[in-house]
């Protein structure tokens, strides 16, 4: 896939999720957030009490505080979760 090298740290703890109408959500903790991946949002990745972030081509959401079980959950539970979340655009 196109782009793979030029990944960035936190893309190895991300999780990709797809809702019901077929759109890819990725999925990372805030805190993980490397500083590329900062520059190229509209607003600073929160450093004290991140959140979990949801972004896909249609929306960025985030969802405070983060769970710290995030990982371990479904990605249906991880769905639900979204659907708490503000967005951020």
């Amino acid at each position: 896939m196109a782009g793979e090298s030029a990944s960035t740290p936190q893309e190895s703890t991300a999780r990709i999720i797809t809702d019901a109408q077929g759109v890819e959500w990725e999925v990372y903790d805030e805190g993980d957030s490397s500083m590329g991946l900062a520059l190229d949002w509209d607003h600073l990745p929160q450093t004290v009490d991140p959140g979990l972030i949801f972004s896909s081509r249609l929306d960025r959401r985030r969802l405070w505080p983060c769970p710290p079980d995030w990982r371990a959950r479904s990605d249906q539970q991880l769905l639900e979760l979204m659907g708490r979340a503000r967005s951020l655009l």
